[in-house]
């Protein structure tokens, strides 16, 4: 991620986006940030209390359930929002947003600006744009489809705090199968590097966790409105 503060690249760029009039009166708050593939823009991982807009790349939104299974959300494009809740939630978002590609986006800080944000109709009316088609969308979609093996792995990254999983029965009830399966995958991960045991009911992610440095999850975008699949 590289950010860039230069007033006629951040200029250009409001020009082209479909948003200039509502953020006009916050021009000399923004900055350009370039993301590499597999990169996150956002993330509940990491609070970046900011909101952007893309202006040139795509980007891949999904979210993670307590079980593992991933729900793609969207794949924006030019102009489609970051952080547009954020400047009305009090905890940070539950969404993933990961580059496609080379992404850049136009960008603010939220803590900075919020009270001028909240009181900027043009910006208001934007937000209310943004966010009736994001739900429109996420109507229509259902969970790409997982198996237990992929879920497992998944739930540990994302939902185990460090990749630290502690307690088998805990854990298969989150991921609804039984301590039994469970319990023969993470011997199975194991056996092949992917897991470390740490002690009784407790077992670590390794660095060779596919996934573990990120970018796994861009080909769940391609099965958006597909089923989950039965273990």
């Amino acid at each position: 991620m590289k950010k860039s503060y230069d007033k006629a690249l951040i200029n250009a760029y409001l020009k082209k986006a479909g948003c200039e009039a509502a953020l006009q009166e916050l021009r000399e708050n923004l900055f350009v940030i370039r993301y590499d593939k597999g990169e996150f823009a956002a993330s509940p991982l990491h609070n970046t209390d900011l909101f952007q807009i893309v202006v040139e790349g795509a980007i891949h939104i999904y979210y993670i359930r307590h079980d593992g299974s991933v729900y793609s959300l969207a794949n924006g494009q030019k102009d489609y929002l970051l952080g547009d809740m954020a400047p009305f939630q009090k905890e940070p978002g539950s969404v993933y947003a990961q580059a496609n590609g080379k992404l850049t986006c136009l960008a603010l800080s939220i803590s900075e600006n919020r009270e001028r944000l909240l009181n900027n109709c043009l910006f208001l009316h934007l937000i209310c744009q943004s966010l009736t088609q994001k739900i429109e969308a996420i109507t229509k979609l259902d969970a790409a489809p997982a198996t237990l093996k992929q879920r497992v792995l998944t739930y540990m990254q994302y939902k185990c705090e460090n990749g630290r999983l502690a307690g088998v029965e805990k854990a298969a009830f989150q991921l609804n199968c039984s301590s039994r399966q469970l319990q023969r995958l993470l011997n199975q991960y194991q056996a092949e590097g992917l897991v470390n045991k740490l002690g009784k009911g407790t077992y670590q992610l390794t660095a060779n966790a596919p996934g573990f440095h990120g970018g796994v999850y861009a080909a769940a975008s391609q099965h958006a409105g597909a089923g989950p699949e039965k273990d």
